[in-house]
């Protein structure tokens, strides 16, 4: 996580962040040093927070930082209450919500909160905003998941996750959350869906697995890795193909033919799962009931 200090006073908003908290103050001192504005280095060190960090999560720093996914990530960490088991998704939007949980857990207002990780990055995350942690199979159930999306439908209750290659421990933990809340901005709509699908299969079975897709009508292509040469394994060693189907009409069909692969995993199609969507636009958030 990074960190960012921000001061309001009157007509003063000022805002710098950095990855590291000494360079943060020095940054907020040489700021508020043009407005005139004198505070101690205590007093900086009080406004300073920790945010998500776009070196550790797979957007850009402009995608991570953008309002619209910070209004939507804070809002959607307004469910969580007191005593609540919470699936801690991953994205950029869903890493706003971790640090607000864990701002509110800081502050004391909320308390005995508990979190189940998505991916090692949400619990990396989670880690550094001091919020409990316990391990996937210590639960059979979770109050709410709030997690993100790389498409969704705002007139349908299913989603397509899976840009992070973790959509299988995903769907286990949105499933067991009695509600599941997306955390999103507006530029990820689409009616009806149309983003390829992630499968994810073993590797030994990825030529088969291809052309069994193709006979569903589908365009698979491996995924390969972003920083290093060859495809992208999961966390769980396997392979990706991302599967495009062009406009998914039928979403609980279209997840029950990939369902029944054999050497596929998991699928990243969420079908009749999402109970509530948190959106950031320009100036608000807009919320939609499922």
């Amino acid at each position: 996580m990074a960190k960012q200090f921000q001061y309001i006073d009157g007509d003063h908003d000022i805002s710098v962040w950095a990855e590291d908290e000494n360079d943060v103050v020095e940054k907020a001192t040489n700021e508020l040093a043009e407005h005139n504005i004198s505070l101690s280095e205590d007093e900086i060190r009080d406004h300073v927070r920790v945010i998500p960090s776009p070196q550790r999560i797979k957007s850009s720093m402009e995608d991570v930082l953008m309002d619209t996914r910070r209004r939507g990530g804070n809002a959607a960490a307004d469910v969580v209450e007191s005593g609540m088991d919470v699936g801690l998704g991953t994205g950029s939007t869903t890493a706003w919500a971790i640090a607000a949980i864990g701002w509110k857990l800081n502050t004391g207002e909320l308390e005995n909160v508990r979190g189940v990780a998505t991916s090692l990055q949400s619990h990396e995350l989670a880690k550094e905003v001091d919020i409990p942690l316990v391990n996937l199979d210590e639960i059979t159930t979770l109050d709410v998941a709030i997690d993100g999306a790389d498409q969704y439908n705002p007139y349908a209750p299913h989603v397509v996750k899976g840009g992070g290659a973790s959509h299988a421990r995903e769907k286990v933990i949105d499933t067991a959350a009695e509600r599941l809340v997306i955390a999103t901005d507006e530029n990820k709509a689409a009616d009806p869906l149309d983003h390829p699908i992630p499968l994810s299969v073993l590797p030994e079975s990825r030529t088969v697995a291809k052309q069994w897709v193709m006979d569903q009508g589908g365009e698979p292509s491996l995924r390969y890795a972003e920083t290093k040469d060859g495809p992208l394994f999961t966390a769980n060693g396997n392979l990706i193909l991302d599967c495009d189907f062009g406009n998914i009409d039928e979403p609980v069909e279209r997840a029950e033919a990939l369902a029944r692969i054999p050497g596929a995993q998991e699928h990243g199609l969420f079908v009749d799962l999402v109970d509530k969507i948190y959106i950031g636009i320009e100036d608000e958030v807009e919320t939609i009931q499922l």
